[in-house]
């Protein structure tokens, strides 16, 4: 996934620290985001924050 190599790229470029997650609740997330589940998707989480 060349998307979540960039994310990592970006993140050290800009001292932020993100970590890809396994595993979670497909359902619950599209419906937080607002997208079908069907035509729309998630297929990767990754939080992006301030490394202390």
């Amino acid at each position: 996934m060349l998307l979540c190599q960039n994310l990592y790229l970006a993140c050290g470029s800009i001292r932020a620290g993100t970590c890809g997650i396994g595993a979670y609740d497909h359902t619950k997330v599209d419906t937080l985001i607002g997208v079908d589940g069907e035509e729309e998707f998630t297929v990767y989480l990754a939080p992006v924050g301030r490394v202390s």
